[in-house]
């Protein structure tokens, strides 16, 4: 896989060493195995252990504090130094859930077996989509335009700077090939792509000319001054999916499911349950997937299935 996908999605450190029994670890089938106040355990992907710590422990804390008569007293974080190791836990019980966006969550769900329980509404949306844009004097007029041109992409696991762009791309018929320069040469049956690291990165390379055409999400093109928007043109929009996934355990029992889902669902419903959601990067609530997780899964699966099949073929080419 190009870059070496899956090390590059394990931005992750240690946290919590002191980590106690996790929910879905031992106990008799249909039972909370959590009856002497065992902890419910979150993890999440970072370098940077005490920003984890700041950022989990008040939701953890919370969880704890109401599964109460489900036997448990506390919740803890624990994040794992790569991939291997958190879909290792993942599939064994030993951390019991995981939220992030489609891509990352995608890799989780096919190496654990994780289950995906509800949406996150982070940063306030329940869902958001990305679109392509190249500057309004550059003639550009859609996705066929830019054969040949070269194309800025966020970083590799992305979910709104990767997956679906290049999604768009091939459904439009187009060979994405990454290239390592901006100035790199394109070949006429080909679109170039690049990283920029930054979605600010993104937006300035298209509007100085570095690179022809730049992939956003639609909360960051509405972010854009009046001016920055007015010298833009939007080329093509991808479909809206979800901002975040819950993933659970394989491990857990069904009622551990349930009343973790209820507790989560239930929190924008309290005054202390919105504070906590607040400091949470600004999540406005969790809650069930419109038509269904089975559906909903189903249809990002085709797309990240189609997106890895197509990094495997060009890992093989020449």
């Amino acid at each position: 896989m190009s870059h070496n996908f899956l090390a590059r999605i394990a931005l992750i450190s240690l946290l919590s060493p002191l980590v106690g029994c996790s929910l879905s670890q031992g106990g008799s089938p249909g039972t909370f195995n959590g009856s002497d106040g065992e902890a419910i355990v979150l993890s999440d992907i970072d370098f940077d252990v005490e920003s984890r710590i700041r950022k989990f422990q008040p939701i953890a804390d919370y969880l704890g504090s109401k599964l109460t008569k489900a036997g448990i007293s506390e919740g803890e974080v624990q994040v794992a130094q790569d991939v291997d190791e958190l879909t290792g836990w993942m599939a064994s019980g030993e951390v019991d859930l995981y939220f992030d966006s489609v891509y990352p969550a995608m890799v989780v769900i096919e190496r654990s077996g994780a289950i995906p329980i509800l949406r996150r509404w982070k940063d306030g949306v329940p869902e958001y989509n990305t679109f392509l844009i190249a500057r309004r004097d550059s003639n550009f007029t859609d996705l066929a335009s830019i054969q040949g041109k070269m194309v800025a992409l966020q970083k590799p696991e992305s979910t709104s700077g990767f997956m679906f762009p290049m999604v768009l791309m091939l459904d439009a018929g187009l060979k994405p090939v990454e290239k390592a320069e901006p100035n790199h040469p394109v070949a006429s049956d080909e679109v170039g792509y690049i990283f920029s690291g930054r979605d600010r990165n993104t937006i300035e390379w298209v509007l100085n000319g570095k690179v022809d055409v730049g992939a956003i999400d639609n909360q960051e093109f509405q972010e854009l001054t009046d001016g920055e928007r007015e010298q833009l043109v939007i080329l093509a929009k991808t479909d809206v999916f979800p901002r975040q996934i819950v993933l659970a355990s394989p491990a857990l029992e069904p009622k551990q499911l349930e009343a973790i889902k209820k507790v989560l669902i239930d929190m924008d419903e309290s005054k202390q349950g919105r504070e906590v959601l607040a400091d949470f990067s600004d999540t406005a609530q969790f809650d069930q997937f419109p038509g269904g997780a089975e559906a909903a899964i189903l249809q990002l699966q085709g797309a990240y299935n189609r997106l890895q099949t197509y990094l495997r073929q060009q890992q093989t080419q020449p």
